[in-house]
This record gives C-alpha cells, structure tokens and sequence, in this order.
C-alpha cells in the first residue's frame, strides 16, 4: 500500500471519528433525551452539562478531546514525522466533529477536538490553551474561555511553526500551519454568535440553568 493510499485512509478516518456526536450518544444513553432539544441546542459538552448534569459534560468532553488525542497519534504512528499529515488530520477531525455527517453536519464548536489534536502536535501548545479553563472558572463564560485560550495556543503554534522551533526539546514544523491557521479560524467562526452576545451582555453563564428548545424531546 503507497503511502498516498496510507494517508488518504487516514484523513478519511479522521473525519468520520471526528464526526462521532458523543454529546448526542451520551445524552441519549444518560437519560434518553435528544441534548440539541434543550439549553443552547448544541451538541457538546457545555449543553450536556447544563442539561444533563457536571458529570454527563466530563464524559462529553473527555470523549470529545479523546478524539482529537487518537486522530492525531494515528496519524503520528502511521507515517513518522510527517508533519502535514498530522496537521491535517487534526483538522478534519475538527471539520468532522462541527459538521458531523451522523446527525446532519450540525455539530459542536470544534474546541475540545482542536484541543485533543493540539496536545499530540503540540503539548506546550495544549497547555496554554487550559488558561481558558481558568476564565471560565472566574468569569463562568465558557464561551469567553475557549475564544480566549483557543486563540493564544494556536497564536503561539502559529510562532512556534513558523520558525519552525523547539520548545522544551519539542520540534515545531512548518506544516502544523495547517492545523494552527484553519482551526483558529474555525473556532473564532463558530463563536461569532456568543462573541455577539457577551459584547451585549447576553451570554449565558456556566450555572444557568436552560429551558427546552422544544416542548416535545426528540425520539
């Protein structure tokens, strides 16, 4: 098998393990109810906490960066220090995981499967990116978080590739572009809406507790 082949087997898995909607899976095995249904009708971890409780989000999320943590160390184990292969693969799986083909290409906001890929390319990239953790803890904004922590670990990837560095004895290559510029772009897209809102003033916060999108769950 050529290694296109290899590659091209690769990135097609990466789209379609990105695209598994864990959000809706969970919700639908932790109290049989369709999550999209209710809070912000998203399908990732922040909706499954506020609808299903702290510990069905913590499944989510772990499920959710799993994927972007096994997409990218496939890619690093099949063809070793092929740099855009493992970028791209990182990417898909975020393109997969907003516009899931299981449940009609309306996904999540692609930061924890950004974040699961970042720490295989990257993990002092990875790491900045957990200073959202800390804004949500003082803000209660997830949204706010994950724009603010998204953006300087890819910023810094961005740098870190550029000129192609080595960091605590972690190289940095050219093609982690690939990962760091459509992802960052991704993400800030994906948050337009919740941007909108906290400049208003009208983001909801972490503890909020949501109402149903609709009246009847969806079966």
């Amino acid at each position: 098998m050529s290694d296109l082949t290899v590659a091209a087997i690769v990135l097609v898995a990466a789209y379609f393990i990105g695209a598994i909607p864990f959000g809706v899976i969970i919700g639908r095995l932790w109290r049989g109810v369709d999550i999209r249904s209710y809070g912000s009708g998203g399908s990732g971890a922040t909706n499954a906490n506020r609808t299903l409780g702290a510990r069905a989000g913590a499944a989510v999320l772990i499920s959710d960066v799993s994927k972007g943590i096994i997409v990218a160390a496939i890619a690093r184990w099949v063809v070793v220090g092929d740099g855009w292969l493992i970028a791209s693969a990182g990417t898909i799986a975020v393109l997969g995981h907003m516009f899931p083909v299981y449940i009609k290409f309306k996904g999540g906001k692609g930061v924890s499967t950004g974040l699961g890929a970042l720490a295989v390319i990257s993990p002092i990239a990875a790491a900045i990116a957990l200073s959202g953790v800390g804004i949500v803890a003082v803000t209660k904004y997830v949204s706010l978080g994950s724009i603010i922590g998204s953006s300087l670990s890819l910023g810094l990837l961005v740098i870190f590739s550029a000129f192609e560095l080595s960091i605590f004895g972690w190289d940095h290559d050219l093609w982690y572009l690939l990962f760091a510029i459509p992802v960052s772009i991704l993400i800030l897209w994906s948050h337009q809406s919740n941007i909108e809102r906290l400049a208003k003033g009208d983001e909801s916060k972490l503890e909020n507790k949501p109402a149903p999108r609709r009246t009847q769950r969806t079966p």
